[in-house]
């Protein structure tokens, strides 16, 4: 697989009209006219992010396919499906956003002709010490949307991984998330790898069991229409919940 900036070359080529690539093959501008660059590779890099998470899934599967092989067992698990279809929130990057205050920002936008600035009233707060808003993003609820703003403080570095464990007082925060029936488990360790103390949160079996669940109709369905179209999208709605339940619990 190529690396992430080979990748968004190669995908700003296939999809991006310039002076040296006036024919892409499949260019961006048919489905919204001048997206914005940054929105446009924004949109690119989410691509690249859930085909990477595809393609490390589908490794996994069939290393735990071989070792079933190897050891003469019965493998049932079927392989991961690739998304047909899956929804990101919009970020607005610098030049995307201007003239932010306590009350309102100015966001570019587009009307379905053309791309403007609108004024978006904010409903903020009173930001901590040393702290400042980050780049806003559009979150869509039912049926109406919501600015979420992250918060960012910036540190100074502590230096290469190798120079911290040197020291004895140094601790390190390790979490694995969906270990069985926990979300996730966290725990701190000392620099020699020594546990100092675990947490464990609930609500990993509910979590896997919906999403199971949720899979399972998907295959059923799939079943009963057969072989997809060409570009043709299906279980729109149960894809759409079950990457809304996941998102829920590991946000």
């Amino acid at each position: 697989m190529l690396s992430s900036h080979k990748a968004l070359h190669a995908l700003e080529t296939l999809t991006h009209a310039t002076e040296e690539n006036p024919d892409p093959v499949m260019p961006l501008d048919a489905i919204a006219p001048q997206v914005p660059a940054l929105f446009r590779r924004a949109a690119i890099h989410a691509a690249l992010g859930s085909a990477h998470a595809f393609e490390t899934s589908l490794q996994k599967w069939r290393a735990r396919k071989e070792k079933a092989a190897l050891k003469k067992k019965r493998f049932t698990e079927h392989p991961p499906v690739p998304p047909r279809t899956w929804n990101r929130s919009p970020t607005f990057y610098k030049g995307q956003w201007k003239g932010r205050t306590a009350s309102s920002i100015l966001l570019k936008l587009w009307t379905g002709a053309r791309w403007i600035w609108v004024n978006v009233r904010l409903l903020s707060r009173d930001l901590p010490n040393g702290y400042e808003p980050g780049s806003p993003s559009l979150v869509r609820h039912g049926s109406h949307w919501r600015l979420h703003t992250p918060v960012e403080k910036t540190f100074t570095s502590p230096g290469k991984v190798a120079v911290q464990l040197a020291h004895a007082q140094t601790r390190i925060c390790a979490i694995d998330l969906n270990l069985d029936h926990h979300l996730a488990v966290c725990t701190i360790q000392t620099a020699d790898g020594s546990t100092v103390a675990t947490t464990f949160l609930s609500g990993g079996k509910r979590v896997n069991g919906r999403r199971k669940w949720l899979l399972g109709r998907i295959a059923r369905n799939r079943r009963k229409t057969g072989i997809l179209a060409e570009n043709q999208h299906d279980n729109v709605a149960l894809w759409r919940k079950s990457v809304m339940w996941m998102s829920r619990w590991h946000t």
